[in-house]
């Protein structure tokens, strides 16, 4: 996904389901509902103005967006795919709590309007970001499955359960063994994503499962500044502050996978890069906490990403 500075003039809104799409036009004041399906999209868009001052936003839908998207790209329209959570999360600042496909679609456009400097245009190379991502969502729910599973080995129990575990272990760790193996083969036949992976490895200790979790989870690395990446990543300070009190700084917030991924190899490279190694140790002996120094090497990390998926 592209980023964008455009002033685009209206705006198309369409929520998603399965069956239908229900489109508010921001412009006229329009709106309408046809069936989610390759006919009724084309025709739609034959019967529309096409220009690049028309930003489409649709929301994300488990796959059933797809049709839409490409549709409306290939007509040549600027699109959007619009995050359900930050569209929720830009609703409630509305004061909007009633929730209908009409309204959702409205809501949707209006969002497009007001966020438009902020929003990525659609690329078709996303769809390969989509399909990696589902990749990397069933490999953390296969470990988590995986670990249970070994504790649950570890209880007393009699037999014929412990045989029952022990072969579900097993299949489990094949199965993981196979989709990390598509994980690999989907980033090293697409020439940016490898690039893309390439440039974060080139990192010492950061191997290709973290750049992995990256590039799945992360796309807006190297599309956005050292505060917005750092804020996304759930590692941004932020102050807690009272009147004449001024308390320690904390984090919240960023999406999990990224922090969890990025915490196992920030112990790894405090350790073995010498340049992180020199700032953790730095941190260590002003008097922080070990917690809080580690969360600041990996804020430092991903900034250092960051910049050099930039340059990509």
């Amino acid at each position: 996904m592209t980023q964008t500075n455009n002033n685009f003039k209206s705006f198309i809104g369409i929520d998603v389901s399965k069956a239908k799409l229900d489109i508010f036009f921001a412009k006229d004041k329009k709106h309408m509902e046809i069936e989610n399906g390759k006919t009724a999209i084309k025709k739609l868009i034959e019967s529309l103005e096409i220009n690049n001052e028309t930003l489409v936003i649709i929301d994300l839908t488990g796959g059933y967006e797809a049709i839409a998207v490409e549709a409306f790209f290939n007509a040549s329209f600027p699109v959007h795919r619009a995050e359900g959570r930050r569209v929720k999360a830009f609703i409630r600042s509305f004061g909007q709590l009633a929730k209908t496909d009409k309204i959702d679609a409205q809501m949707l456009a209006l969002y497009g309007e007001k966020m438009q400097e902020n929003l990525g245009l659609y690329t078709p190379n996303q769809e390969e970001e989509t399909k990696i991502k589902a990749l990397v969502m069933r490999l953390a729910d296969l470990k988590d499955t995986l670990q249970k599973e070994k504790n649950r080995y570890k209880a007393p129990n009699n037999k014929f359960v412990k045989k029952s575990i022990s072969k579900h272990i097993k299949w489990l760790e094949k199965d993981l063994l196979l989709i990390e193996k598509e994980v690999d083969d989907e980033i090293e036949n697409n020439q940016l994503l490898s690039a893309k992976r390439d440039v974060i490895t080139s990192e010492k200790g950061v191997g290709n499962k973290t750049a992995a979790v990256l590039i799945a989870l992360l796309p807006e690395l190297g599309k956005v500044n050292r505060r917005q990446i750092a804020a996304i990543a759930g590692v941004a300070p932020y102050a807690k502050d009272s009147g004449t009190l001024s308390g320690h700084r904390f984090v919240k917030g960023g999406r999990k996978d990224i922090k969890k991924a990025l915490f196992i190899c920030t112990l790894v490279a405090i350790k073995h890069n010498k340049r992180l190694k020199a700032f953790y140790e730095k941190l260590i002996a002003k008097g922080k906490k070990k917690m809080v120094a580690i969360t600041a090497v990996m804020r430092k990390l991903i900034v250092i990403l960051n910049a050099k998926c930039k340059e990509i």
